[in-house]
């Protein structure tokens, strides 16, 4: 449980139905209050306020757009950054990303070049400073720099590049480094939050999202190598019962039952990171029909071993937008996060949401999490979601399928 800040399921509620600040953390807000403060006093005498006069910005030849946090938050940014691209076609663009997303975005097609950009909020486990960060956005500073995150931090980062236009959000500080600010929408999808902020800079980019998948034949070959054969043609379905978080992750009881439920006329695989091994244990040895698993695979390889599965069940996590990028359906179980946000876009591919209707879900308390919800289990939103819900999404992914001929 948060001794920082720990909310009643009642005011989550209130939150919901009034809408509320991006940072709900009353403690959280002052914190950030006052170092925006300081920073936009300190702001003008660190050079770190935009350069006058400023460019147009069809002028711009060297553009930097930044993505800094983790993979499915990058992932949903892939569409925008195709949709730059086709509006500054003659533009050097270079992408920061964190190490973690490099393999991901060294394929892209509509990107220049690629910085590891590491920092200290989203590099879990590792010790990293904000020097180290600074040190990775060193040289030449860009025409035009974008961070499409939404995070003072990022914007301080963003500034010290002396980028002479500068775009993003500035909601939870920051605003003042800023030449373009975009309209931050709660209600609106990350896909389209993404490309509002691209739209900002070059109006008359197209309102239309396009899936970008980004696997190489070498990636397929490693993940025709790794999966075992299916027998009979049997559909190949994924199964990653990892959310990130245990706040929304389904129980493990339950994926062992979905296992046991599939694997008669299906190859099931379940799929996780190393990090994941004692979750996939733990389910695996529940289930009598003993399934394929597949753990620690490379990212790039693994989303090609995603692209190969006919249905892939995953909760609100990373590889869920992995499913998406790739074009493979998706059944996503969602808890306390808004699918509408956070989930996966319905323009992009084939996906069906899974969810429990609580009173106050999607709460989108996730880091500090109401108090009755931070116990050591699974919350109301999830626990509630019956394996039966989750069959019938799986097997309409499937009768679509075949119905298609997808």
């Amino acid at each position: 449980m948060s001794l920082f800040f720990a909310p009643s399921r009642k005011l989550a509620a209130a939150r919901l139905e009034r809408g509320g600040p991006r940072v709900y953390d009353p403690r959280e807000r002052l914190a950030l209050g006052v170092f925006d403060a300081s920073l936009r006093v300190a702001s003008p005498f660190l050079g770190l306020r935009p350069p006058r006069p400023a460019i147009a910005v069809g002028d711009a030849k060297r553009i930097l757009a930044l993505r800094l946090d983790r993979l499915g938050d990058f992932l949903t940014t892939l569409p925008a950054l195709e949709a730059l691209r086709l509006a500054a076609p003659d533009a050097h663009i270079e992408l920061g990303v964190g190490s973690w997303n490099e393999p991901i975005a060294r394929r892209l097609s509509f990107v220049d070049t690629v910085r590891s950009v590491d920092t200290p909020w989203a590099a879990w486990g590792q010790r990293v400073r904000f020097a180290d960060a600074r040190e990775a956005l060193g040289g030449e500073a860009p025409d035009l720099a974008l961070d499409f995150q939404g995070d003072v931090r990022v914007l301080l980062l963003m500034a010290t590049t002396h980028a002479k236009l500068r775009a993003g959000y500035g909601d939870t500080g920051g605003a003042y480094l800023l030449t373009h600010r975009a309209r931050w929408d709660e209600k609106k999808s990350w896909y389209w939050q993404n490309l509002e902020l691209v739209r900002t800079l070059f109006p008359n980019v197209e309102e239309r999202l396009r899936p970008v998948n980004f696997v190489t034949r070498e990636d397929r070959e490693r993940a025709g190598s790794l999966l075992e054969e299916s027998p009979h043609r049997a559909p190949l379905v994924g199964i990653h019962p990892s959310a990130g978080r245990a706040l929304k992750q389904w129980e493990a009881e339950k994926f062992a039952a979905l296992i046991d439920e599939m694997s008669p006329a299906a190859h099931v695989v379940v799929t996780g990171s190393s990090g994941d091994r004692e979750l996939v244990e733990t389910i695996v040895a529940k289930t009598s029909s003993q399934p394929e698993t597949l753990l620690g695979t490379d990212l790039a390889t693994f989303a090609a071993v995603v692209e190969r599965f006919d249905v892939f069940v995953t909760g609100d996590t990373g590889p869920m937008h992995l499913a998406h990028a790739v074009g493979t359906p998706n059944v996503a179980i969602f808890g306390p996060s808004d699918p509408v946000r956070y989930g996966p876009e319905a323009g992009l591919g084939s996906r069906r949401v899974v969810r429990q209707p609580v009173y106050c879900s999607p709460c989108n308390m996730i880091r500090r999490p109401p108090a009755e919800c931070d116990r050591g289990r699974a919350p109301e939103c999830i626990a509630g979601i019956s394996l039966e819900q989750v069959l019938e999404a799986i097997h309409a992914e499937l009768n679509e399928a075949r119905a298609t001929g997808r």
